[in-house]
């Protein structure tokens, strides 16, 4: 310092490098900058490098001496604008004024805004408001309203004025900053010296206090030689006191008692109205009187006086909860002291409420204790302890709803315990309360209640957080407890509560039949918990733990996740067994929400293999459990085209068809294996069910439903009951006109691989899958009719699909249909058929005499004929293998008609279009079966007639057989004749016979007569002897003849005999035959079938009685 130089460290009295705590900024010295020169730099080091340096005159140098005298001068001037390092500069506390002032224009901005608002919500003047004129008068400008409005535009004027000013006068002390700056360090100095300076006078006096103790006093030896001499001090007065003599153990026993008497009188007579309420228990024992406030204190007080006005003094105080100090220490001489004084100035009253809120204290203290130790344990980041002058707060469950959200904490203090009436009671005292603030609202009406005597901040805590979590999930039990799925027990839900174990509280919800999840929540970080866990659940735990509110919108998230662990099972489990997952087919929401329950929020579309494309299984899930529903979708409609348009307008989304709800016992029925094979029968038994009561409506058939009594499991398939004569032609009147349709099952289409799985799904086309048609439907069809006895002997050979009950005269029909197809055409084709066979075999029963079935089936009958004639009787002419003729009647086909089929060689060919005629008429196959053994020898004799007609010359004669119907033939003879005159012509004679079939007396007759003369010729003579004979089976009627069956072949024969006799006697009888014309007419020997069915339309069938002699 002598020499001029400085040491290498730096004060904090640098000006050059300090800031002037405005923002660090550099500090510019305004004195320099009043001067308008550069502030001189600090000198930290000014020794030379070199003996001489430029003096900056003329860029000389000087010399070494020179400029050590300038140095010297310079030092001191520079030192003299700074302070000495041994005062500290400040820094701390200073803020820029820019900062100051931008906060004072933001805040004059607003009060601007403010005032400017405020001037817009006050009245206006009346002229102003009318709209009267644009001035303002003199009695307008000074109205209240207009006074109002200049006052609060003063006010603003005047504050802003203030604040505006204050900062003038900080902006003036900002210019001298480093003037005020250097003051205040000194102040600061200044002060921190007069504290050493106080310091150090308490400190002398303590150390003169405390060497009182350690001098000795001057030793007094006069006195001492006095008394060790003589062993007296005559200078000291003798007060003449007495020692008592010490007291015996009895002396003391009694001494107890008269207090404890004592104590007894005056608690009990002088003293009883001024006990405290909560010193009413109290013990006497040993001379003492103990108090004792449950969980709280006792305290042991005794009397020195036997006057009752005397006070009780304190004996001894233990504390009654835990944890506690046992043992008091310095603590017991505090307490000592005021407990005598409480009881000095205020009895008992006082003692009881100085002790009862140093209790209520020193319990808040532990509590407060503990819950510091627990968050900085096992509740760390989650628990928030603070004090509040005697309180203390506690949030917890930090962060758990993030930055910003809404906080849970308690306040636990101290009550008055004064009532909200206001009156005052004796027990009315001060006690521990908690204030609790869910979710930043206090909890109002709900007293916490807690241990008082063992004294447990976790306990605390979580008798709060079990009142929370209660209060999370009672909210959410209430809300789902109130959807359909649990108010109708199709699903349970259970609350578990625990008023002071958070973590044994939860709520139990059945998700589905065999799966149910726990919710609890985390008592210590405040998270919610789902188990059993799974990925799934973990998502859904992870959404809600982040979702606000959860009272109110836990349920929501209970429901989205029983809606994906359904869906998920569902999908699931169906895919396995064969059902395929599909998008939806393009339905409007608004159409789809017409046909699902409401509050459905997910619906799954699901095919099987052979349904129809238009058929879907849906299942809707929402809060009303699972529903499953069948929709059949229908194509876009196209609407009408507009004016201008070419081609109409074809929307763009399908529509619903129809759709119908599979019931179901449960709302949410497990997805087993089990179930999804069933509802594969179930869905395809309603929609056949649904297609067949359509196609009935469609039929306009009337029907009726009736439960089914024999159906397994959840199908409850109703039967369709309707009219048999509604769908098929009824001809048997003693039965049941009644047919029941019962659904029987699902199988695979004959001819594929029965052992082979069904392959679940085959391809996919746009997106959709395209399914194997491989599985049928079987319906059962029972309609009840009377069963011919034939049958009981035929019904294995007529169909596998066709049972006959002959026990209830029951009719069964297994039909086969595509799922989601009618039935009822197919039934009508088989009804048809069977009842026909019915009708054919009740035929063949009653003609079993002269028929002989030989094959059934569903849509063909066999039989044979001839070995019989209609009345039963042998014939022996026919009693050979090759005269035994075979028919089939074939009605399968599907235009309902029936046709006759006749081997080769059956002489009904010739008549096979006039029995299939009658075969289709009203009498069936009962007019087939008695005209084929009727007209069988008829057709025999007629061809005898014509194998007989070979023989004769053509140039003599022929014949021709024509079928007018199958009981009317007509045998036309063509006989040629010469004349005797050769240039006549030959003459051509035509014979004709008629042979119809009669009836007299139900008995069935040939009737043969000739047709063609007017008088009598010599064919008539001819004819004479045949028609006056009998024989067997014929008879002559004197012009005509009859026979039956058996006969008519006789019959016929003689007629023809005698008719060809007598073409051949002409030539005998010299009457030489001419040559035939050159286009004779060609013989038939059977007409085409047109000719047969015109002849037969413009000749219907004719029944005559003939009366015979």
């Amino acid at each position: 310092m002598e020499n001029g130089k400085r040491s290498g460290s730096h004060t904090n009295h640098d000006r050059d490098q300090r800031s002037n705590g405005i923002n660090g900024a550099g500090y510019v010295s305004e004195k320099a900058t009043d001067k308008g020169k550069g502030r001189a730099e600090t000198l930290q080091n000014v020794t030379p490098v070199s003996p001489t340096v430029p003096n900056g005159i003329n860029g000389g140098f000087m010399s070494s001496s020179s400029q050590r005298d300038e140095i010297e001068e310079l030092v001191p001037k520079a030192r003299m604008g700074q302070l000495p390092p041994e005062i500290v500069h400040i820094t701390e506390g200073f803020f820029p004024i820019s900062k100051l002032l931008g906060r004072l224009a933001q805040k004059t901005h607003n009060d601007l805004v403010k005032t400017i608002q405020d001037l817009t919500q006050m009245p206006m003047p009346l002229s102003v408001a009318d709209g009267n004129g644009p001035q303002i008068s003199r009695a307008d400008d000074d109205s209240k309203d207009n006074m109002d409005k200049k006052l609060r535009l003063l006010k603003f004027a005047q504050e802003s004025h203030t604040e505006w000013t204050k900062a003038l006068v900080m902006s003036e002390w900002s210019r001298r900053s480093e003037d005020v700056s250097k003051l205040i360090d000194i102040n600061n100095h200044l002060y921190h010296q007069i504290c050493k300076y106080g310091h150090t006078i308490h400190e002398l006096s303590e150390l003169k206090r405390g060497l009182v103790y350690a001098r000795l006093p001057n030793p007094d030896l006069k006195t001492a030689l006095h008394v060790l001499t003589t062993g007296t001090a005559p200078w000291m007065p003798d007060l003449m006191y007495i020692e008592p003599p010490p007291l015996s153990p009895k002396d003391i026993l009694k001494s107890l008692e008269n207090i404890n008497t004592l104590l007894s009188i005056r608690l009990n007579l002088n003293d009883y109205d001024n006990i405290p309420f909560h010193f009413k228990e109290y013990t006497i024992n040993s001379g003492r009187v103990t108090f004792k406030v449950k969980g709280e204190f006792e305290v042991d007080l005794t009397i020195a006086e036997e006057n009752p006005e005397a006070q009780f003094w304190f004996i001894d105080f233990r504390f009654l909860f835990s944890p506690a100090a046992s043992d008091l220490g310095h603590l017991r001489a505090h307490i000592e002291n005021r407990v005598n004084r409480a009881l000095a100035e205020g009895g008992l009253s006082d003692c009881y409420r100085f002790l009862h809120g140093m209790v209520l204290n020193h319990k808040i203290s532990e509590f407060r204790r503990q819950a510091v130790s627990l968050s900085r344990g096992k509740w760390v980041e989650t628990l928030k302890v603070e004090s509040l002058n005697r309180a203390v707060s506690m949030q917890y469950w930090v962060d758990r709803y993030g930055h910003g959200g809404p906080k849970s904490w308690l306040i636990l203090g101290v009550h008055s315990g004064k009532p909200k009436s206001g009156v005052a009671r004796p027990k009315d005292t001060p006690r521990l309360f908690v204030r609790w603030f869910l979710e930043s609202k206090e909890v109002i009406g709900e007293d916490v209640v807690f241990d008082t005597v063992n004294i447990s901040a976790e306990s605390l805590l979580k008798t709060v957080i079990a009142s929370h979590i209660k209060h999370i999930l009672v909210s959410t039990y209430s809300q789902l407890s109130g959807k359909p799925l649990y108010t109708t027990l199709e699903a349970a839900i259970a609350l578990k509560l625990s008023n002071d174990q958070p973590s044994e509280s939860e709520l139990n919800v059945q998700i589905s039949s065999d799966r149910q999840i726990s919710l609890k929540i985390e008592p210590i970080a405040g998270r919610f918990i789902y188990s059993p866990a799974s990925r799934l659940v973990m998502n859904h735990e992870n959404r809600l733990n982040y979702m606000p509110d959860p009272a109110t919108n836990a349920h929501k998230a209970i429901d989205d996740l029983r809606y994906d662990i359904v869906a998920d099972h569902i999908s699931t489990r169906g895919a396995s067994v064969g059902w395929v997952g599909v998008q939806n087919p393009g339905l409007e929401r608004d159409d789809l929400q017409k046909v699902v329950p409401k509050g459905t929020v997910k619906v799954l579309w699901f095919k099987r293999n052979g349904w129809v494309k238009n058929w879907y299984l849906t299942a809707s899930i929402g809060s009303s459990g699972e529903s499953w529903r069948m929709i059949e979708t229908a194509d876009p409609v196209a609407q009408p085209a507009a004016p201008l348009a070419r081609k109409p307008v074809k929307s763009a989304h399908l529509k619903i068809s129809s759709s119908f709800d599979l019931p179901m016992k449960i709302l949410t029925p497990l997805p087993t294996y089990s179930f999804f094979t069933t509802l594969e029968i179930y869905a395809a038994a309603l929609m056949s069910h649904h297609a067949n009561l359509k196609s009935l409506h469609t039929r306009r058939v009337p029907n009726m439903l009736h439960e089914s009594k024999h159906m397994r499991g959840l199908m409850k398939i109703p039967i369709i009951f309707a009219r048999i004569s509604d769908l098929v032609e009824w001809r048997n009147k003693a039965a049941k006109d009644m047919i029941k349709l019962n659904f029987q099952g699902l199988e695979i289409k004959p001819g594929l691989n029965e052992a082979s799985p069904m392959p679940p799904v085959a391809t996919l086309s746009n997106g959709m899958p395209v399914l194997d048609d491989n599985v049928v439907m079987i319906t059962e069809a029972r309609i009840s009719i009377r069963l011919p006895s034939a049958l009981k002997y035929a019904k294995e050979k007529i169909d596998r699909d066709v049972a006959f009950e002959f026990q209830s005269n029951c009719l069964a029909l297994r039909l086969r249909s595509k799922i989601g197809e009618s039935v009822i055409p197919n039934l009508v084709e088989h009804t048809t058929r069977v009842f026909r066979l019915i009708e054919f075999i009740k035929v063949l029963q009653e003609h079993s005499a002269s028929l002989e079935c030989q094959q059934i089936s569903l849509g063909k009958i066999a039989f044979t004929y001839g070995m019989v004639d209609a009345n039963g009787n042998k014939n022996s002419n026919l009693a050979r293998s090759s005269m035994q003729y075979k028919a089939v009647i074939d009605f399968s086909a599907a235009a309902n008609t029936l046709s006759l089929i006749l081997e080769r060689g059956n002489p009904h060919l010739q008549i096979a279009d006039f029995m299939e005629q009658v075969l289709n008429s009203k009498q069936g196959l009962r007019g087939v079966a008695t005209l084929l053994p009727l007209t069988l020898p008829v057709l025999n004799g007629l061809n005898a007639v014509e194998s007989a007609w070979v023989s004769v010359s053509k140039d003599e004669g022929e014949v021709f057989v024509l079928a007018r119907a199958a009981d009317w033939h007509e045998i036309r003879y063509a006989v040629f004749t010469a004349s005797r005159d050769p240039s006549t012509p030959p003459r051509t004679r035509k014979i004709l016979f008629e042979i119809k079939l009669r009836e007299r007396s139900g008995v069935p007759w040939w009737s043969l007569e000739r047709t063609d003369q007017r008088e009598p010729d010599d064919f008539d003579e001819a004819l004479k002897p045949v028609w006056n004979s009998s024989g067997p089976g014929f008879q002559g009627m004197r012009v005509s003849g009859v026979a039956q069956g058996h006969g008519v072949e006789q019959l016929l024969k003689k007629v023809d005999d005698a008719v060809r006799n007598m073409v051949i006697s002409q030539k005998a009888l010299g009457y030489p035959p001419k040559p035939r014309p050159q286009a004779p007419m060609q013989r038939l020997q059977q007409p085409t079938p047109n000719s047969s069915q015109s002849q037969g339309r413009k000749n219907p069938l004719k029944r005559e009685i003939v009366e015979i002699d």
